[in-house]
């Protein structure tokens, strides 16, 4: 890879990365990884929030981008919850069929297909077979669920599930879960399967969340040597990172080899096997052509998932999701809350 370079207040040389290329996929944008948090990487109007992803390899890659936009659509479920319910129901297969008639990778019957299917992916029919209209409409019954139990006391989520298992009738009868065995192992299961399917974020709690939220919400805005941003029309690479962490409450120094710095210090180090969504990782122009030190760091950004970071480029470009750059990466730390005492094991 080769770099061009500019220079910026990041703290040395600016490096140009390779760009992240964009595919249309029905309404929208879909970003080439996985882990692009623009809002609904597959369908306009629906926002997603790194808190709220099924975490990468927890389901089949064709159906990702579904569970993380669909999975947003009401506070009954989450992506984790609706990727392990239709894992439960039909093991991800799209083509399942139940011996009473059960139909497609969410289980619909005939008759509930009929009364809530609804066209997913826009292309003007709902077919109970295509994981893009089945799934949305999965997300979508759980929600008008969850809406007909309102009063009902109980965990939103759990009750949901009992009503997609028993229907809703059964849930206000008996004013939660209903006293069946297939019921209560249903939404045991699911929660189980669900716990261990959603995105972490580190240890940081919610720093990692409001600050890879905030930067990715500046994603499209300008490059701008020195830049904070709005006020100066948009942000460099350490400007980004630090309103980003400024955001969670966290005041980071202003240049890219002193947030590393700090780090060291009120932070900790982390090792790339390691990394984790909202890590800070760090460059060095200079490892291209040699050894390079911790004084050297040049560049900074904030670290996605699956081999990609959000970053603030260089002179001309903007605000974007791309691939690590590898070959002059230096390190990474992750930040915690300023009262946490990280250097005690």
């Amino acid at each position: 890879m080769v770099h061009d370079l500019h220079q910026d207040t990041c703290g040395g040389q600016e490096m140009k990365g390779s760009v992240i290329g964009l595919v249309v996929a029905g309404s929208g944008l879909l970003a080439v990884t996985a882990t692009s948090l623009t809002g609904n990487p597959a369908i306009s109007g629906k926002a997603t929030s790194v808190a709220n992803r099924t975490a990468p390899g927890s389901v089949p890659a064709r159906y990702e981008r579904l569970f993380n936009a669909w999975g947003n659509e009401c506070d009954a479920i989450t992506p984790s919850i609706l990727a392990a319910q239709l894992k439960q129901e039909s093991g991800f297969n799209p083509r399942a069929k139940s011996p009473v008639g059960a139909m497609g990778i969410a289980q619909f019957m005939p008759g509930t297909w009929q009364n809530s299917g609804i066209d997913g992916n826009g292309d003007g029919k709902k077919d109970v077979w295509d994981p893009e209209d089945a799934i949305p409409s999965a997300a979508k019954y759980m929600c008008s669920v969850s809406r007909n139990l309102k009063g009902v006391p109980g965990d939103k989520t759990r009750l949901a599930l009992a009503g997609y298992n028993a229907g809703p009738g059964a849930v206000q009868k008996y004013r939660g879960i209903p006293p069946y065995k297939e019921t209560e192992n249903y939404v045991s299961t699911i929660m189980a399967s669900a716990a261990k399917m959603g995105q972490t974020v580190g240890g940081q709690g919610n720093i990692a969340v409001e600050a890879v939220n905030y930067a990715s919400a500046q994603i499209g805005k300008n490059y701008v040597w020195g830049g904070n941003g709005d006020g100066d029309g948009g942000f460099d690479c350490s400007g980004l990172t630090k309103a980003a962490f400024a955001q969670a409450g966290v005041a980071l120094p202003r240049v890219a080899s002193a947030q590393y710095t700090y780090l060291e210090n009120d932070g900790a180090l982390v090792e790339k096997d390691d990394l984790s969504i909202g890590d800070l990782i760090f460059f060095s122009q200079k490892k291209r052509t040699g050894s390079a030190s911790a004084a050297d760091i040049d560049h900074v950004g904030i670290y996605l998932g699956k081999g990609h970071f959000l970053n603030a480029p260089r002179t001309g470009a903007k605000v974007r999701i791309e691939k690590v750059w590898w070959d002059t990466y230096m390190g990474a730390g992750r930040v915690y809350p300023k009262s946490t005492n990280t250097k005690e094991v």
